[in-house]
């Protein structure tokens, strides 16, 4: 076997095992994550799926809704629908436990008609990796929009109002553009304000 061939056997044999798209819901049966490539086994994007009940990709007979309800359950460590054709998906579901034992999402992962599924187990490590990065990359976010982006146009928002009484000493008025600065940094920090406590609210669910 050539030195070409050693190398590309394990990375056809790493590939096999990756999912085309891996997702996880919460225990409302909503979306919590999305990845890979959703288009193809749902049509959709993960942006237009993600905090979206189920119901969204289910069928007539709740075919979805009913393997979530196995999986929070504790019914089912893992649930599989194989593919009707070669052209379709092996959909499978495993609990990822929080620390107390409860179910605290359902991971959900497609894979390729005739290619291996890996063991509950390590789907579920898997997912839980997946997670915990999910966490920490939403925390470093919220500090970065907070010690940084908050700041600063907190600081710039506190010059302009320095700016604008240093004015009025004088018997002036801050300029109309001045004025709609100030709103446009007032708005901002809204949104952001906004953002943070959907952020920990959806996170809590």
């Amino acid at each position: 076997m050539s030195k070409a061939s050693c190398i590309a056997n394990p990375v056809r044999s790493v590939a096999d095992w990756m999912p085309a798209c891996q997702w996880s819901f919460n225990q409302a049966r909503c979306f919590y994550y999305v990845g890979g490539d959703s288009m193809a086994v749902f049509q959709r994007t993960g942006v237009e799926m993600l905090r979206h009940h189920v119901s969204l990709i289910d069928n007539a007979r709740r075919s979805w809704a009913i393997s979530l309800d196995r999986i929070f359950s504790g019914e089912s460590r893992l649930d599989s629908t194989a593919p009707a054709a070669s052209h379709e998906y092996t959909i499978t579901h495993v609990p990822v436990h929080a620390s107390d034992g409860t179910v605290a999402y359902a991971a959900g992962f497609a894979y390729r008609a005739a290619r291996p599924v890996p063991a509950a187990v390590e789907l579920e490590f898997t997912a839980l990796a997946v997670l915990q990065a999910l966490d920490a990359e939403r925390a470093r976010t919220d500090r970065f929009l907070h010690d940084v982006i908050a700041q600063c146009l907190t600081s710039t928002g506190l010059e302009l109002e320095v700016q604008r009484l240093e004015l009025k000493a004088l018997g002036m008025e801050l300029p109309d553009r001045a004025w709609e600065i100030q709103r446009s940094l007032e708005e901002a920090l809204n949104q952001i304000r906004e953002f943070r406590v959907s952020e920990k609210k959806r996170t809590s669910e």
